[in-house]
């Protein structure tokens, strides 16, 4: 699979921290140098477009995690997923599939999962996702 570039922090924090042989991400938003995904779903994103920008955040997680792990050396064990949704949105699964579908292209075993609708997100982004890996061995 061909990874996009890992984005870097633009604040005070790190995109991925070690605690014993748990790994811990930072949240991903769906922007990359050449797309971007913002918006309300579905008002002003689709569901469809919407599961793109979380299949974006994968590829954007892992593109994160590979700079300092073998992605063959990690497990996933915890997916919590934020989208920026119309108050009367209830298919924050179906958008976060797009998060776990693209994880279960590299991993068999699947991550345990929250999918959460929020009032609003960073940049008007319309997935955010944060991570927990264990590290095997």
């Amino acid at each position: 699979m061909d990874l996009p570039n890992p984005p870097q922090a633009v604040g005070n924090y790190i995109t991925v921290k070690r605690a014993g042989n748990l790994i811990y991400t930072s949240g991903h938003i769906p922007i990359t140098e050449s797309i971007k995904f913002t918006g309300k779903v579905p008002s002003e994103v689709s569901v469809e477009e919407a599961y793109k920008a979380a299949a974006l955040c994968a590829e954007l997680t892992l593109s994160t995690l590979s700079t300092a792990y073998d992605l063959n050396s990690l497990t996933p064990l915890n997916v919590v997923g934020f989208v920026n949704s119309d108050p009367s949105f209830t298919d924050h699964a179906g958008v976060l599939n797009g998060f776990t579908d693209k994880l279960s292209e590299i991993y068999d075993e699947k991550a345990t999962r929250s999918a959460v609708g929020v009032a609003s997100l960073p940049l008007n982004v319309s997935v955010e996702v944060q991570t927990i890996f264990m590290l095997n061995g």
